[in-house]
Parts: structure tokens; C-alpha cells; sequence
């Protein structure tokens, strides 16, 4: 029952950022255009098209997902797929390793779910008994699942691969060690703290990729981000607030004096997209 329930929660969480999307889409079309053409797309038709185009594919590819665990949730699973790939492109963040590899994360889930959904169907019993072919076709299944099971799993532990390759070095200066090892002082106390938290994540992406320990890993990682979701994205604060605030971390609006309400919407879909990688 545990297990059915982790299911249930892991498709809402893995489909919370399309969703998300797909209602900011709906709410603020209008800032949506100026989004495509802070972008670069210079054709005022593309400025209605392309938020149009996300309105429609997150919200089949999330409704199939949720609502089906047959051909239509497998459907549901390469729609959302699809546009994992272009979404980067669309938005002119195609440089931002950060948002590239959450999405490679978010991708390796629905690969995952995708190989679940395929196995569902391997050991769903045949009509008028098994034959030859039937077997065959059933047997290549299998093997396509565990296939596209291994690349999701290789994905899936993407973003926490850039995480020990670059946000524990931002932590560990930041840390109070000592002498010689203050706040934004590189020292040896701030190194072994580092390569000691660089090794545990990519020792628990290893084990998550070979299948080893993989649901307590999972689960130890996927608390870990929710966490870090909360503590970095507290996209609530924002909405009561009245100062304005420098946007950082996107590309083509680094810099730029936002107001609270930009703000709040900024962080809200990195909170979501974290959602996402938890689930």
C-alpha cells in the first residue's frame, strides 16, 4: 500500500512543474509574449504561438500521465518528454547548465515512469493465450524498458552531479572553520568539507545508477531537494512584499529590477521545477 501511495505522490510531484507551467501560461498570457521576445523569437506570431504550443502540450502530456497507466500515460510520458527538450530552446536557456540539467532530471523521472508503464503492459495477460509472436513482442518490450529504465537513471541523477561539481564549493567558503578558515576563504578545512560532500553525492548518484540501495538513496535525495526547494524558492514571501528585487539566475533578465509579483512568479517556477526533480 506504502508503495502504491509513493506512485500516486511521484506522478503528481514528477508532473507539478508542467502543470504549473501550463496554468501560468493560461493566467498571464500576455507576459508570457513578452517572455518569447525577451527570448529572441522576433516574429509577433511567434509570440502567440509558442506559449500557446506549451499551454497544449504540458497540460495533454500531464492530464495522459495522471489519468492513464496504459498506452495514453506512455503517450502522456514522450509529450512531456518532447518538450523537456525543446523548453530550453524556447525560453533562450538553452547556456543555463542549472535549468538544462534540472530538466535532464526531470527527463530521467519520466523515462523511469515511462519503463514502469512499458513493464505494466509485458505482464498484462494476453487474449486467446500466448503465441510465438506474442512472446517475441513481449519479450522486446521488456528489454526496451530496461533500456530506457537505464538511460533514465543515468538522467535522473544529473542536476545532483552539477550540484557536487559546483554548489557544495559555494557552500564550503562560506562555512566558519577556523583560522585560515573564515567565510569565503579557501582553506584546508574548507576542501575536506568539500571533496567530502563532492564524494558522498556522486557515491549516492552511483548507487542510484547501478541500482544499488537505489529507493533509500532516491528517497534520502529526493528529501534533500525538497528542502532545498523550500529554503531557496520560498516563493510565498514574495507576494507580500512591495520592494522590488534583481532577478538573477536567468538568462537574457540577469541584472534586471523586478517587482514583487515577477519575483514571486520567478521563483515559484523553480520551486515547481524542483517538485518535479523530487518526484
Amino acid at each position: 500500500h506504502v508503495h502504491r501511495r509513493l506512485q500516486v505522490v511521484a506522478k503528481l510531484l514528477i508532473v507539478a512543474t508542467f502543470v504549473e507551467d501550463a496554468l501560468r501560461v493560461l493566467f498571464t498570457f500576455g507576459v508570457q509574449q513578452q517572455s518569447m521576445e525577451i527570448a529572441g523569437w522576433t516574429s509577433p506570431a511567434l509570440h502567440t504561438l509558442l506559449p500557446l504550443l506549451s499551454l497544449a502540450v504540458q497540460s495533454c502530456g500531464a492530464l495522459l500521465v495522471l489519468a492513464s497507466s496504459g498506452v495514453g500515460g506512455e503517450v502522456g510520458c514522450y509529450l512531456l518528454l518532447g518538450w523537456c527538450v525543446w523548453h530550453p530552446f524556447m525560453y533562450g536557456q538553452a547556456g543555463n547548465r542549472e535549468f538544462v540539467l534540472e530538466t535532464a532530471t526531470i527527463s530521467g523521472g519520466l523515462l523511469i515512469l515511462l519503463s514502469h508503464l512499458l513493464l505494466l503492459r509485458t505482464k498484462a495477460p494476453l487474449l486467446g493465450g500466448v503465441s510465438a509472436a506474442a512472446a517475441q513482442e513481449q519479450k522486446d518490450r521488456t528489454a526496451t524498458a530496461h533500456r530506457i529504465q537505464a538511460v533514465g537513471r543515468v538522467l535522473v541523477v544529473s542536476f545532483f552531479l552539477y550540484v557536487a561539481a559546483t554548489k557544495t564549493h559555494a557552500w564550503s567558503v562560506s562555512l566558519s572553520l577556523g583560522p585560515g578558515d573564515g567565510p569565503g576563504v579557501w582553506g584546508w578545512g574548507t576542501r575536506t568539507v568539500e571533496l567530502l560532500l563532492s564524494l558522498l553525492i556522486l557515491y549516492l548518484c552511483w548507487l542510484v545508477v547501478i541500482g544499488m540501495k537505489s529507493r533509500g538513496v532516491a528517497l534520502l535525495l529526493a528529501v534533500t531537494m525538497f528542502l532545498a526547494a523550500v529554503w531557496m524558492h520560498p516563493w510565498c514571501l514574495f507576494l507580500f512584499s512591495s520592494r522590488t528585487y534583481t532577478m538573477q539566475g536567468v538568462v537574457g533578465m540577469e541584472g534586471f529590477e523586478v517587482d514583487a509579483f515577477t519575483m514571486a512568479d520567478h521563483h515559484r517556477y523553480f520551486f515547481f521545477q524542483s517538485m518535479s526533480t523530487v518526484g
